[in-house]
């Protein structure tokens, strides 16, 4: 008998499963310009997948209204498993898996680049002492949160900023470290903050370039550190995450513009770095509680 072929899936392809699912995914965040993370909502009917091996590191998490029974084989161990709502699922990269379901289910897949893994951390945590290890279907409060975040955010009509998406992606990658890994090293903390000049010429760079959709790579990259050591510094400095921060600057430019100059909301929108008026507003209203035309209109009184 001939020997089952094992299917390569690649999540830097388009529909990386199609020789794996039934279905193409409902959405996919493949044409976002996500840095090495990609999400991927599934709606698939009771199926049996041939064995494949992930090109990246995979987690499932299930989106069910109802328990689903499955017959899972990870790493050449078998598990029957009843999947609950929330319940995660660990492929590391080049691992095999398979999986046998009965009734429709509906759940996201989260793919990470290793190179993601290396701008994470790369001034901080030796990559070469961790390997990520496979893990069964169970509850993780903080993957299931970061997933419906992701998904909510390829959703909205106003997609939030890339910054916000490599926050979460640092959040994810740190925990897989800490939760999902052997030869676990003590991941370092700092209760300094950063460095003056290293602070100053990261906020230099966000004021520069606040018209910009501002990623934490490319800030990170400015003064030269990790996405992890520059997020946790940079907060300790500022009492703000990098988002934070760089949305709040955005908010502090508006008010400026819309106080001292006649130009076009909508433009105002582009200069401060919203990818459109709507989005603007709906940020603009929550932080400041009124909308661009009605802060103008009661500071120009």
């Amino acid at each position: 008998m001939a020997e089952e072929k094992i299917f390569s899936v690649d999540f830097a392809q388009e529909n990386p499963y199609t020789n794996i699912l039934p279905r193409s995914p409902v959405i996919s965040s493949y044409k976002a310009r996500w840095n090495g993370i990609r999400l991927d909502f599934h709606r698939q009917p009771g199926s049996e997948t041939p064995e494949h091996s992930p090109t990246q590191h995979a987690l499932s998490i299930s989106l069910a209204n109802s328990p689903i029974k499955a017959e899972r084989v990870l790493d050449g161990r078998i598990q029957t498993e009843n999947i609950k709502y929330g319940d995660i699922v660990v492929v590391p990269a080049n691992i095999n898996h398979k999986l046998c379901w009965e009734s429709e289910a509906e759940f996201l897949v989260i793919s990470l680049d290793a190179e993601l893994f290396d701008r994470v951390s790369y001034d901080t945590i030796d990559l070469q002492r961790y390997e990520i290890i496979p893990h069964f279907a169970s509850p993780d409060p903080l993957i299931q949160h970061i997933g419906l975040a992701l998904k909510s955010e390829l959703e909205s009509v106003n997609m939030g900023s890339i910054l916000y998406i490599d926050s979460l992606a640092v959040t994810l990658c740190l925990h897989l470290l800490k939760k999902y890994s052997k030869f676990l090293a003590a991941i370092p903390t700092y209760s300094e903050g950063l460095p003056q000049m290293r602070l100053r010429k990261a906020i230099e760079y966000i004021d520069e370039n606040l018209d910009q959709d501002l990623s934490l790579v490319e800030i990170a990259d400015v003064v030269q550190m990790s996405m992890y050591h520059f997020s946790r510094l940079f907060k300790q400095s500022t009492g703000l995450s990098p988002h934070q921060y760089v949305t709040n600057c955005r908010i502090e430019k508006a008010k400026r513009l819309l106080a001292r100059t006649e130009e076009a909301i909508n433009q105002i929108s582009q200069q401060v770095g919203f990818q459109n008026q709507s989005h603007f507003t709906n940020v603009f209203r929550k932080h400041i509680g009124i909308t661009p035309k009605a802060y103008r209109e009661q500071v120009k009184i």
